[in-house]
């Protein structure tokens, strides 16, 4: 018997006409038939119980055609495709599924395309320093949504982090801000940090012990957010005597009234 196919067509899809995440179902589906079509080429046959006990022997003299056993990669295509067509669209982006399907390249020049990703880059540009937690709880996304879009946002150099007691801050990548700027307001946006700079430039020089109690905190308190301010360069210490006066570095002065005064500290 001759193969009878009929003419071949080639379909275009755009991911604009059909739902994206069907438009990838569709196509691993398409996939997995072309890999089949070696086995359309087998003619008519008929599958009957055998009589014998020995594989591959005859019923009524016809001949026997023994069929392979199911291939290994088919086998484990058939376990991995359900999982495939459940996981979310982020996902799938995520692990390079899509980029193999013909799935738009994320450049730098349409990378704000994205509804999510451009909210996630105004958030940051108006609120320079938000480490990531508050991103996703002001924003509303699920984590993992918004890890992958920041993710992409610094693969293609659209803002940086800068780690600050353990956080990391985001920044957009430009050159507003420089290395002492980021520690400044990094500074600022941590609360007891934030109440020290204030208390020390309302009072030009202060003491620990007249500091702590200004704050409402105990001494050895102020000393650990002191020793990180003071690391930083922010805040300098003068001893008097038995006192320790705390007092902010003159080069930050200029740059800590410029973010207090926009941040609304």
């Amino acid at each position: 018997m001759e193969n009878a196919w009929p003419h071949k067509e080639l379909m275009i899809l755009t991911y604009s006409s059909i739902n994206l995440s069907k438009m990838v179902s569709f196509l691993i589906i398409f996939t997995f038939l072309i890999l089949l079509v070696p086995a359309a080429n087998a003619t008519d046959y008929t599958v009957r119980p055998s009589i014998s006990k020995e594989p591959g022997a005859s019923v009524d003299g016809e001949k026997v055609h023994e069929i392979d056993p199911i291939p290994y990669w088919l086998y484990l295509f058939l376990l991995v495709f359900p999982q495939l067509t459940a996981m979310p669209l982020e996902t799938l982006i995520s692990i390079k599924v899509l980029p193999y399907l013909a799935y738009k390249k994320i450049i730098r020049r349409n990378i704000l395309d994205n509804p999510k990703r451009l909210q996630i880059y105004n958030f940051i540009e108006e609120h320079p320093g938000v480490y990531f937690r508050e991103l996703v709880k002001k924003i509303g996304l699920n984590k993992g949504t918004a890890e992958y879009h920041v993710k992409m946002l610094e693969t293609q150099n659209m803002i940086v982090s800068y780690k600050s007691n353990g956080k990391n801050r985001f920044f957009l990548n430009h050159s507003s801000y420089n290395e002492e700027d980021k520690r400044v307001i990094a500074a600022l946006k941590n609360d007891v940090h934030r109440k020290v700079i204030l208390e020390i430039l309302n009072s030009q020089r202060i003491t620990q012990k007249n500091l702590a109690k200004k704050i409402g905190v105990t001494a050895p308190t102020i000393s650990e957010h002191i020793k990180y301010l003071k690391e930083k360069g922010i805040i300098e210490t003068d001893r008097k005597g038995r006192y320790t006066i705390y007092s902010v570095d003159s080069n930050y002065f200029d740059i800590l009234q410029k973010y207090i005064n926009s941040m609304n500290c």
